[in-house]
């Protein structure tokens, strides 16, 4: 089997970390390396209100931002793309190529439970078998 017609749910190895949408950016930075992730899902109301990565945080502390007053809802993304257990690696891929970035929320019914990374992907699509 081609691993890019995998499916999603095969690189899914651990749940999503979330952060509360006041979370200080310096607490985001600080969940991301205790959890050697490079995104978190921000929490809202119902479910994943935005998406958090290194990038963001980078982006906004080179800009000025105090990483004690800027809190995640101030730099998170939030229209949220997203992929399904069921969609293949290679959906998966080509959406983080075409969207410039490099993770993905996997959602069933409405829930994003997962979080994959170009990193996952890579390593899925640079398995022998």
């Amino acid at each position: 089997m081609n691993h890019a017609d995998e499916l999603v749910r095969t690189l899914v190895t651990r749940p999503a970390v979330y952060v509360q949408p006041d979370a200080s950016l310096r607490s985001v930075a600080e969940t991301l390396a205790e959890e050697s992730i490079g995104a978190v899902l921000v929490r809202g109301p119902h479910g994943a209100e935005g998406l958090v990565s290194e990038r963001d945080i980078a982006m906004a502390l080179a800009e000025g931002a105090n990483p004690d007053r800027t809190h995640a809802v101030d730099v998170m993304a939030e229209e949220l793309v997203s992929v399904t257990p069921t969609d293949t690696v290679r959906h998966a891929v080509h959406l983080m190529l075409e969207c410039e970035i490099r993770h993905v929320p996997v959602v069933e019914d409405g829930v994003a439970f997962a979080m994959i990374s170009a990193r996952d992907a890579l390593k899925a699509l640079a398995t022998e078998d």
